[in-house]
Formats: C-alpha cells, sequence, structure tokens
C-alpha cells in the first residue's frame, strides 16, 4: 500500500535524524535502502527480486536500540509490500502467511496495521475464504476511519 510506504519512510526518516545512532541507525537506513531497492525491482518488471530484498529485510534480526514502535512499523510495512506482492503474482496463500507474520507483531490504530488487515482480507478472499476476508476488511475499516476522524479534528500527526 503506497500511503503506508510513505507512512514508514517519514518515520524512519524521524528516526534517522533524531540520531539514534550506531546498529539502530544502520538497520533504519539498510531498511530504507531495501524499499528504495524493492520500488526500483517493481519499476523493472521485477516484483520476485523486490520479494528477496524484502524477504531479507524481515529475516534479519533487529539491533538493540530500536524502539519497539520502530521495529514493529518497519517489519509491518515491509510484511505489507510483501503481501502486495504475492497477491500481485497471484499467491493468496503466500500473502495470507505475510499479513499474518507482520499482525502478529501488534496492531494498533495505524496505516500498517491497516495495510496488513487490508491485505490479509485480499488472501482471504484470493483462497474463498470470504467470511474472514470481510472480518478483515471491515476490521481495516474502523482503523482507516480512526485515523480519518484524527486527521479531521487535527491529532493526525501525533
Amino acid at each position: 500500500m503506497k500511503t503506508s510506504r510513505v507512512a514508514a519512510l517519514l518515520l524512519l526518516a524521524a528516526v534517522a535524524l533524531a540520531g539514534c545512532g550506531g546498529p539502530a541507525a544502520r538497520w533504519i537506513d539498510e531498511a530504507a535502502a531495501a524499499h528504495a531497492q524493492a520500488d526500483a525491482f517493481v519499476r523493472g518488471g521485477e516484483p520476485a527480486r523486490a520479494a528477496r530484498v524484502l524477504d531479507e529485510l524481515v529475516s534479519r534480526p533487529v539491533p538493540a536500540g530500536v524502539a519497539a514502535q520502530d521495529r514493529r512499523a518497519v517489519l509491518q510495512d515491509a510484511y505489507a509490500r510483501l503481501a502486495g506482492l504475492a497477491l500481485g503474482q497471484r499467491a493468496p496463500a503466500q500473502a495470507l502467511r505475510y499479513a499474518e507474520a507482520g499482525l502478529a507483531l501488534g496492531e494498533a490504530r495505524d496505516v500498517f496495521t491497516s495495510a496488513l488487515r487490508t491485505s490479509r482480507g485480499r488472501a482471504h478472499e484470493g483462497l474463498g475464504q470470504d467470511a474472514e476476508a470481510a472480518r478483515d476488511y471491515e476490521a481495516a475499516q474502523v482503523v482507516a476511519e480512526a485515523l480519518l476522524q484524527q486527521a479531521l479534528s487535527g491529532r493526525g500527526a501525533q
């Protein structure tokens, strides 16, 4: 989901600018580079290579010093992108595994949870699991509505 990627990149930039230093800063930089490389592969018509880059990102250990909410956001964004790539390759079972791995990191009322719920819903739909898909779409919509309400009330950038 493009909105999720933009939010994650903004988060990555903010964390990097905050000067967390050392291995944590390198991990954040590596995550941003992995997303940029994946973007290039997708633009070049190589979604499988993009998926490999993002798979490597989520497989690496997260260094100490990365705040829990930053860890979750970065990894969930990558899992959502992986799920989207799998869906694009008509692999809903793989997309479901990625979405569930991302959601296993925790849920919040943010774009990352919404993107993963939507991806999981699309995966369920692709597998013919309509009731599960509907539940995920509804959960994603609840989060999206809460985010919209926050933005409209002026609390969107908290």
